[in-house]
């Protein structure tokens, strides 16, 4: 009992921790590797379904979420009261499927400390950050994933983007996309309501930490509205073993 206790107070823990996110959410995503880079795809229910089970499992099929792909602060705390409050005749089994949920959620937190959410003109754009490696150039390789949510009742198509990547602490840009720069990873992609599609990049930094932010702009085809999503500003930043190893 007592250690299902310290298991729960750890889930909650986590809950107050996406609730003063901003956005409120943590999304169910893992950590971005190299392997991803230039990679992209347009998310189904499927996919949030199976991203669920194999990184959340002590979630069960029949949990509604508000968000897909993502968990509020309230279901994080609803999710773990059902978990370890359950009462069972196994204890070996509780106490293992207790650790396991545990290492899920803490794998989960680690994932979105790196991370940012912000709607702007009803779209959706999350930002999840890892840090990869060194170069054989001694510089610091971050890789990053944007997921782009049209909560928008019409279609609408992602023109163009700016972006901007600046080191800390010296505030220097090292890399900047001018505001017009077409697509992303190649692509322009038409989202209708309540579609999803997301993409991988990365970038190589000589300082250990940096930021980055920028926007989309968008099109909608039932009127030709024009408007702007901001990527909301997210972190990179690598371990202090990195430092240690220059």
């Amino acid at each position: 009992m007592a250690l299902a206790r310290a298991l729960y107070r750890a889930a909650l823990r986590g809950a107050n921790a996406v609730e003063q996110a901003e956005g409120g959410l943590m999304q169910i995503v893992g950590p971005v590797n190299s392997a991803e880079w230039g990679s992209y795809r347009r998310l189904t229910a499927q996919d949030r379904d199976e991203q669920r089970e194999a990184l959340f499992p002590w979630a069960s099929s029949e949990d509604t979420l508000s968000e897909p792909g993502a968990l509020t602060g309230g279901e994080l705390r609803a999710l773990a009261r059902r978990r370890f409050r359950s009462t069972t005749t196994d204890a070996d089994a509780a106490l293992d499927d207790g650790l396991a949920a545990l290492r899920a959620l803490n794998d989960l937190l680690e994932v979105h400390a790196g991370s940012a959410s912000r709607e702007t003109a009803g779209v959706r754009v999350s930002a999840t950050a890892s840090y990869v490696g060194m170069a054989n150039s001694g510089a610091h390789v971050f890789a990053y994933r944007l997921r782009i949510a049209n909560k928008r009742p019409d279609t609408v198509r992602l023109e163009s983007r700016r972006w901007a990547i600046t080191a800390l602490p010296d505030g220097e840009e090292e890399e900047v996309v001018p505001r017009g720069s077409p697509g992303v990873v190649g692509q322009t992609p038409t989202l209708g309501q309540g579609a999803e599609f997301e993409y991988a990049s990365g970038t190589e930094l000589q300082a250990a930490a940096g930021t980055v932010r920028g926007s989309f702009e968008f099109v909608s085809l039932e009127g030709d509205e024009r408007f702007e999503a901001e990527v909301p500003p997210f972190a990179l930043v690598a371990p202090p073993s990195s430092e240690a190893n220059m």
